[in-house]
């Protein structure tokens, strides 16, 4: 923590400018890193008065260090920001680390014989013709085979070169599902009015010709070739359900991201629909941690940031919350994009509508993350965040406990609990394999260390906060294997009988028997 008698100073040698600056603990790591027009202001905010949510009082204590970077402009800093944060995976700050990305239709058009493909990553400016996001693999898998049934389009993954022909063509031209550019033989002519047929299709302004398909199918079946008839039946289906029973009525094409969302103190969520061609593709959630003291607005221009550097950028971008700051945004995304982006609120009646729903549904969401069923879990978490002076609501939080035979035989169970409630599929059964019998504390150690070693392997996020069966000593222990793998997770010891909650540094906390944090911890003891 900075001394407070040297804050001034500190504050003072932090210019008045546009930049970047990152906050250090004492074991010199980047825990937070932030952007602003004016360095100065921005840090010194964090500060000033009397901070409410418990996640900036926890930074505020964590930081031993404020660095800085100046930058020409805000445009840099925002770069600069995204570019560090990408680098350092501060934990204060919004990650999206689960790499969710929806699968896009891919129109090689940069290719003398484009192709039809599926990709989850956006490439900017490359020539091609990208539709999407679609909401999963599966939808993606039956449009691309809808349409090169209807277009008979190229779609093996490597491209075609017209100097290199291989030595003989793919089944899907001798099954009649390609025009084979691989042949010596095919229509260059006739490949390329079937590209333009798909550029049409994927911007909404064409229309499946149902009709001619309708008439394919009438004679086949006169001509009792019953399967085929019944293969393009299902074709025909496929293309009325995907391109025209579920487009939307707007009075103009429509091509747009609708971004509803909710904020508490420490969570934000946001929920995503993709409108292509005037059709609602999908949508997805985003569900983050919310940074310390910022405003819904700048959280939304925080997970924008990081949401368009995979995924399309559309022409318009809706929300009822503009970001902030949202020029700063715009003109980013712009110049990312190749084009020019709008961000702001809809003026069409139906828009409006549907960004209303999508405000509903992230709120909706944000409220089941802060409540189980029954009793308010949540309450619970929450109360859990403030008595232990958290970084954030524990969602996820882990629990072992230590057993053993007469001294002999020992094992250790670890049980996890996600939104408060057991994750049955998540226990795990330890040998204790160098500990003596009857230790605990080692015990502890040797289970914390395989525990978040194996995380840190395995790539997957620690819990929210490690509570280990005990007091001081065994807490103690565990922060100790923590700090040696340099990982950041709160532990606290639970003693048995008393039910206290003790830190490794001796702090002691005994929750009222009424308080739901106390009957989330007991239930969570008792299971390990």
């Amino acid at each position: 923590m900075i001394d407070p008698a040297q804050l001034p100073s500190v504050l003072s040698k932090i210019p008045l400018k546009p930049g970047v600056y990152l906050m250090i603990d004492s074991l010199d790591k980047v825990i937070y890193v932030g952007k602003s027009g004016v360095l100065r202001k921005r840090v010194k905010s964090y500060f000033s008065g009397k901070t409410r949510d418990s996640k900036t009082n926890f930074l505020k204590k964590a930081v031993s260090e404020i660095r800085f970077i100046v930058t020409a402009n805000e445009i840099e800093a925002l770069v600069l920001e995204n570019n560090l944060i990408k680098r350092h995976k501060p934990r204060f700050n919004v990650l999206l680390k689960d790499g969710k990305t929806h699968p896009y239709l891919l129109l090689t058009l940069s290719e003398p014989f484009p192709r039809l493909l599926k990709t989850r990553k956006v490439k900017f400016k490359d020539g091609n013709k990208y539709y999407g996001p679609l909401p999963d693999s599966k939808s993606l898998r039956f449009i691309i085979e809808l349409l090169s049934k209807t277009f008979k389009l190229c779609t093996c993954k490597t491209p075609i070169n017209p100097r290199k022909l291989p030595r003989r063509p793919c089944l899907r031209f001798h099954v009649g599902l390609c025009l084979g550019p691989c042949t010596s033989t095919f229509s260059k002519v006739e490949y390329q009015i079937s590209v333009e047929k798909v550029v049409s299709f994927l911007s909404g302004t064409q229309t499946p010709n149902i009709g001619s398909l309708q008439d394919e199918m009438e004679k086949l079946a006169g001509e009792f070739r019953f399967e085929e008839a019944a293969e393009l039946r299902d074709t025909m289906e496929g293309l009325k359900n995907f391109f025209i029973t579920q487009r939307m009525e707007f009075l103009k094409p429509v091509e747009c991201d609708l971004w509803g969302v909710a904020q508490s103190p420490d969570r934000f969520v946001a929920s995503v629909f993709f409108i292509r061609g005037s059709k609602l593709l999908g949508n997805r959630t985003i569900e983050t941690d919310a940074e310390p003291a910022a405003s819904l607005g700048q959280m939304l221009s925080t997970l924008m940031t990081r949401f368009y550097e995979d995924n399309l950028i559309p022409l318009k971008i809706f929300s009822n919350h503009p970001p902030v700051p949202n020029a700063i945004l715009v003109e980013y995304l712009s110049k990312r994009a190749g084009k020019s982006v709008r961000c702001g609120v809809p003026r069409g009646k139906e828009l409006q509508q549907l960004l209303k729903l999508a405000d509903e549904n992230a709120m909706e969401i944000l409220t089941n993350l802060k409540s189980g069923d029954g009793e308010r879990i949540s309450d619970g978490l929450i109360n859990l965040e403030q008595a232990l002076l958290l970084p954030k609501t524990p969602m996820r939080i882990e629990c072992i406990d230590i057993s053993h035979v007469q001294g002999t035989n020992p094992v250790a169970s670890l049980v996890v609990a996600i939104n408060g409630l057991p994750r049955r599929s998540e226990y795990r059964l330890f040998h204790i394999k160098d500990a003596p019998g009857n230790n605990d504390v080692s015990a502890i150690r040797e289970i914390t260390r395989r525990r978040f070693s194996r995380l840190r392997l395995e790539g997957e996020s620690f819990p929210d906060l490690f509570i280990v069966d005990g007091g001081i000593g065994q807490a103690t222990g565990a922060q100790q294997e923590l700090d040696s793998l340099k990982v950041d997770c709160p532990v606290w010891g639970l003693a048995k009988r008393e039910e206290i909650l003790f830190s490794p540094t001796g702090t002691s906390i005994k929750l009222p028997f009424s308080n739901p944090a106390r009957k989330i911890l007991i239930k969570l003891r008792n299971e390990a």
